[in-house]
């Protein structure tokens, strides 16, 4: 993969589904604007990055966002398609607490790396899956735990 952003986001445009001058039109761009935008060597044309996005949308990719995180030392992580795999709240949560033992047993077990970072994307996979459900059900007091009151937040059950 390109390092540079702009090389990334000209390679994405060059690669994508659409032809370019589909993209252009989707974008509201003459055809010759968007290519001289895109030019990493022209200093005077310059993509800007409100088009940013919409680029992104057009071409269905997301490899500048992924670029500019590993340029950040992070990640994308995408959320789409997560959804609670479990009926009730309480066996969604069973889930995680296994995910969250076999990844604690893995490191304690002296497991390879890889098989600790599998285990840790099943685990914030899981995590996800609760909060998706938790939400998805307006709270606390939907997903089946009543909502403590201010005594009880302070002093526990």
């Amino acid at each position: 993969m390109a390092t540079d952003v702009r090389d990334v986001i000209l390679d994405m445009v060059r690669s994508g589904p659409k032809p370019i001058k589909e993209v252009a039109h989707t974008l509201g761009k003459p055809y010759s604007t968007l290519m001289r935008e895109l030019d990493p060597e022209d200093r005077r044309a310059k993509l800007g990055v409100e088009t940013l996005l919409p680029l992104m949308q057009a071409c269905n990719s997301t490899v500048p966002l992924r670029c500019l995180a590993e340029a950040m030392d992070h990640r994308l992580v995408s959320n789409k398609d997560i959804k609670p795999d479990k009926p009730t709240f309480h066996e969604e949560l069973l889930d995680t607490y296994q995910a969250l033992v076999d990844y604690h047993r893995a490191m304690l077990e002296g497991l390879p790396v890889e098989v600790v970072g599998a285990r840790r994307e099943v685990l914030i996979r899981q995590l996800k899956e609760d909060f998706a459900f938790y939400v998805s059900r307006g709270g606390a007091a939907e997903a089946g735990t009543p909502r403590p009151g201010p005594a009880q937040a302070l002093v526990g059950p």
